[in-house]
């Protein structure tokens, strides 16, 4: 898959060529027909990808690319067999390849999803930063999210509040029960984080349109990597472009704003500028002082 999205359309021949220089085909063998059609079967499988056949051109493509790109998901998955596949064959270059830590991607992850794959309820064991006290409780499970190297998972208690957001490095305990939930048809994921940053979600959440003035290059960074899917340059000049968003402007937010220091400005809403512009004052405060 890979190959192909950055080559495009190849013959098996091309991509048997491909295959044969590969940085992870150590012994240079030959890739074979039936091993080929094993992996195209195996990413139809695993994706729901099909790589086609053009029979007037005998080339493979990559025919519905356009549902791997924006699903998370597949695309996570995708990179995960990748870097796992080049870091197993190339065993000499581990001590010179670093990832971040994320502190919960092995506790529990696994339990948590195969409870929301299967539809069952847990009990889980949660001792929150707000509370002095562990809670037991039994939830349903709805769906994960990957966000500043945690992951939390988003489940119903049953209360009308809706899902609750319980951090995975946070439970002592999880166990999958034997009871089935069903979550509601007309609740997706997509739906519940609609124009929401990072990951608190409470009831009736303002979303708002803000404009952040960037300056220099941050212009860049914002270019190649947005800070919100809403992001759209609506103004360009020669040392500074202005970025719109669409978005709950809340802690989250704030802090990643701060963390630009004075590359990135708040132009509006005038709320959210007063705003920061108070947690400066304050930040300005404790750094005159002369505390120890």
């Amino acid at each position: 898959m890979e190959t192909l999205q950055s080559h495009g359309p190849l013959t098996l021949k091309e991509i048997k060529a491909l295959w044969k220089r590969s940085s992870v085909n150590d012994e240079g063998k030959e890739l074979a027909t039936r091993t080929f059609a094993n992996h195209v079967s195996a990413i139809s499988d695993i994706f729901g990808i099909d790589i086609a056949c053009d029979r007037s051109h005998n080339t493979y493509y990559i025919e519905n690319l356009d549902d791997l790109c924006g699903n998370s998901v597949k695309e996570w998955m995708l990179d995960a067999l990748c870097l796992s596949s080049l870091l197993n064959d190339s065993a000499h270059l581990r001590d010179r390849i670093f990832f971040e830590n994320v502190p919960s991607r092995h506790k529990y992850l696994a339990d948590i999803i195969q409870a929301i794959r299967d539809g069952k309820k847990m009990e889980i064991r949660y001792k929150s930063y707000y509370k002095t006290e562990e809670e037991a409780m039994i939830v349903e499970p709805y769906f994960l999210k990957e966000f500043k190297r945690r992951w939390y998972l988003y489940a119903y208690k049953g209360d009308p509040d809706g899902p609750h957001m319980y951090a995975l490095d946070r439970m002592t305990m999880v166990d999958i029960l034997p009871d089935d939930f069903t979550m509601p048809e007309e609740f997706t994921a997509d739906d519940y984080f609609r124009n929401i940053y990072g990951v608190r979600v409470y009831p009736n959440m303002k979303r708002e349109r803000v404009l952040l003035k960037a300056y220099g290059k941050q212009v860049l960074y914002f270019r190649s990597l947005p800070l919100h899917t809403s992001q759209q340059e609506v103004e360009t000049h020669k040392d500074y472009s202005i970025f719109s968003y669409y978005l709950t402007t809340d802690y989250d937010f704030r802090q990643d704003v701060l963390s630009f220091g004075d590359g990135v400005e708040v132009l509006e809403p005038k709320e959210l500028r007063k705003n920061m512009a108070q947690i400066i004052k304050r930040m300005n405060v404790n750094y005159k002082s002369n505390k120890k």
